[in-house]
């Protein structure tokens, strides 16, 4: 900053030393009169103006009122100096504006008169004096004047060579003047370069600030150097005196923003009633030149202050070691040496060569772009390490798309396996529900054994009781009479065939409890052959479970590879985060599936126990119908010897009296016997009932292992889709 600042003096200084190298030539021009009021005979060269009031020049033309005419009137003789040569008139930066008459003859205008008033008291003029005017040596210079205040300043009137008219009309105001509208049309463009900053970047409030005190101070500025007015001549000024105080008052935030200086609201609306208060004073004075001098001295006073306390957020920005605070510092520097300049004037009471205050808001406003350029070029030089940055994260997140394809390609597989595992299940289910179908036909054809030997047993017990009458009337004949031997040989025949036919019941039992012992047999392999599908099936949740938490860690393995790659990871996040829906979702199924089984495993065990407690109640039918058999035996051989011995029956009627007595005794017993036999068969009914409500339950289970399954086929193809979405991504 400070090298490029001295370079631009040496260039000012080397381009402007031909035009003070000149001879200029510059001598007072007076004495002057004034009087107030307005007639146009005044500007006759022969008007007798004695009794006009003498006008210290430099001075102050005191007014009744704002909004007055007056003239001034004298006449020039031009020195030696100035003899044989062209002749200027220098008007000085007067704060009126006024015709210029040269013996009665309009040369020249300064500023406007009503009712397009406005006038330029920054700028100094020079109106040369037509040469057979002064033939004679001498002028009569009339000045039509007007001005608003109830004062107006005259800084001196000149007589000029072409020289000094030409350094005046050249150098002075292009700094006075020009210098400022170019001042305004480069701040215009930075804060229009700004603003398109902030809309690209809402959040950025400090390029904001900064292009409206740009803008501000473009009006301002316009307004300072303009030789036109075009909004109205004072409503114009007041304008442009009322943008410097928002100016001011932007850069005050601005600087809050751009050093995060605490209290910014409360800043903001001083900020807020400083601007409106004194916009709105400027515009009460638009008509009146003195009430917009006196509003824009006190607006001053703030401005200084935000100075000050731009000094101060500086100078602490700086004490953090803030790079760009040193640009500002730099800038606020020189624009106080400006200030300074213009007061030390004001004090004295001088006219200077230029007013600098317009360079230095200039000063600072310059300072403050070049410290968000070289804050810009630092975020260029780290969007640039950012972008080799991004480079290679993007080198690693190709790396990590590779293995995410292979992950992808991994979830394909353990997709196909879970389909496979899926199929097993679904086989699984379906041999259950075949297994449970022949427990059910097992059951039924039981069932119908059990019928069939109820029927039998009941026959039986009817014999035995018919048995039971024919002893005791068998005992009867016995005991009446011997002489009835033929008809108790023939009862005893009748007996042996009852007994040959209950040994047929026995024999016949005997086989058909057999079968039953083989069917249960059979029920308890089949009963095995469904414990060990459960197996299976347990075995297929739990590697159903192993994928789950395989694939949950894949997932949580790809949601930290997506966290580290950031932003461009976040697509790969949500799939994995999907992913790892899926396994968590699996998981859930397989753990139903596991209920289900142990569900089946204990009806499976119920009817293992009931099967074998038929099998014990059958074991006790066949020791029954051995039992009954043996005795059928027995009473067959009885028969036998008593066929033998019929023909000594008389004799021996008593011992077959108490043989007869002993048969009735082991009817009794058959009886009894055969009631237990029919309990035991009714409770294998009962437990055949068991059985088929078991089998039905295990069909239910069936059914829903088939549902299961077929969710776990759709999880399947949930999870084939994600990975076939995965390498789809992998792939753009």
């Amino acid at each position: 900053m400070t090298v490029r600042s001295t370079l631009a003096a040496l260039a000012f200084l080397l381009l402007s030393a031909p035009a003070f190298s000149l001879d200029r030539v510059s001598e007072p021009a007076g004495p002057w009169r004034y009087s107030i009021g307005d007639d146009p005979a005044w500007a006759d060269p022969s008007l007798d103006d004695s009794s006009w009031q003498e006008a210290e020049v430099p001075g102050r033309i005191p007014l009744e009122k704002g909004g007055q005419y007056f003239w001034l009137r004298a006449t020039v003789v031009p020195g030696q100096g100035l003899a044989g040569g062209q002749v200027w008139f220098e008007t000085g930066k007067a704060t009126c504006a006024f015709e210029i008459y040269v013996d009665g003859v309009m040369v020249g205008t300064r500023g406007a008169m009503p009712p397009g008033y406005y006038s330029r008291p920054q700028q100094n003029s020079a109106f040369l004096i037509p040469a057979n005017f002064l033939e004679d040596g001498s002028a009569v210079i009339a000045l039509r004047a007007y001005y608003t205040g109830s004062e107006s300043f005259l800084p001196g009137f000149f007589l000029a060579n072409p020289a000094r008219a030409d350094f005046v009309l050249s150098v002075q105001n292009l700094i006075n003047m020009r210098l400022y509208v170019i001042m305004a049309m480069i701040c215009l463009f930075l804060g229009t370069y700004f603003i398109a900053q902030f809309v690209s970047r809402p959040e950025d409030r400090a390029s904001l600030f900064y292009a409206l005190s740009l803008i501000f101070i473009s009006v301002y500025f316009y307004d300072m150097g303009s030789e036109r007015f075009v909004i109205g001549g004072q409503f114009q000024r007041a304008v442009g005196r009322a943008s410097l105080s928002a100016s001011l008052g932007c850069l005050m935030l601005f600087f809050m923003k751009f050093f995060r200086t605490p209290g910014y609201r409360t800043v903001r609306l001083i900020v807020l009633a400083d601007v409106v208060g004194f916009a709105a004073a400027f515009l009460l004075s638009a008509g009146d030149d003195v009430a917009i001098n006196t509003v824009f001295n006190l607006s001053l006073l703030p401005v200084f202050m935000v100075i000050i306390y731009g000094v101060v957020v500086v100078a602490r920005a700086a004490a953090r070691k803030d790079r760009d605070a040193w640009y500002i510092m730099t800038g606020l520097a020189i624009g106080v040496g400006f200030g300074v300049h213009d007061i030390v004037y004001q004090v004295l009471g001088l006219d200077p060569f230029a007013w600098l205050q317009g360079f230095t808001f200039f000063a600072l406003n310059l300072s403050v772009f070049i410290a968000m350029s070289a804050r810009a070029a630092r975020a260029q030089r780290s969007l640039d390490a950012y972008i080799k940055e991004t480079a290679e994260q993007r080198d690693r997140m190709a790396t990590l798309l590779e293995r995410a394809e292979i992950l992808a390609r991994e979830s394909s597989q353990v997709a196909r396996d879970l389909d496979e595992a899926v199929i097993r299940v679904a086989d699984a289910a379906e041999r259950s529900a075949e297994s449970a179908t022949g427990i059910g036909r097992s059951v039924e054809l039981q069932n119908r054994t059990l019928g069939a030997a109820r029927e039998t047993v009941g026959g039986l017990i009817d014999s035995i009781r018919s048995v039971d009458r024919e002893l005791e009337a068998e005992a009867s004949i016995l005991a009446k009479t011997a002489r009835e031997t033929g008809l108790l040989i023939q009862g005893f025949e009748a007996v042996s065939d009852g007994i040959g036919g209950a040994s047929a019941f026995a024999a016949d039992l005997d086989r058909l409890t057999s079968a039953g012992r083989g069917d249960m047999d059979r029920l308890a392999a089949l009963m095995a052959r469904v414990n060990e599908s459960s197996k299976e099936i347990r075995d297929i949740v739990e590697a159903v479970n192993d994928f789950a938490e395989r694939t949950n860690l894949l997932a949580m393995n790809a949601s930290i590879e997506a966290a580290h790659a950031g932003v461009a990871g976040r697509g790969f996040s949500v799939i994995a985060q999907e992913i790892k829906k899926l396994a968590a979702a699996s998981a859930e199924r397989a753990s139903r599936i596991g209920e289900v089984v142990l569900s089946i495993d204990g009806s499976v065990e119920d009817g293992t126990e009931l099967s074998a407690r038929v099998k014990e109640s059958l074991e006790r039918i066949a020791e029954g119908a051995a039992e009954t058999a043996t005795r059928v035996r027995e009473a067959a051989d009885g028969s036998a010897r008593q066929r033998e011995a019929g023909t000594g029956i008389a004799s021996e009627s008593g011992q077959l009296a108490a043989s007869a007595s002993r048969m009735r005794g082991e009817s009794s017993r058959q009886v009894e016997f055969s009631g237990g036999v029919v309990r035991g068969m009714e409770q294998l009914a009962s437990v055949a009932e068991d059985v088929g409500a078991a089998a039905a339950e295990i069909v239910s289970h069936d059914a829903e292992l088939a549902a299961q399954a077929g969710q776990l086929r759709g999880l399947a193809g949930r999870v084939r889709k994600s990975a076939e979405d995965l390498a789809a991504l992998m792939a753009r």
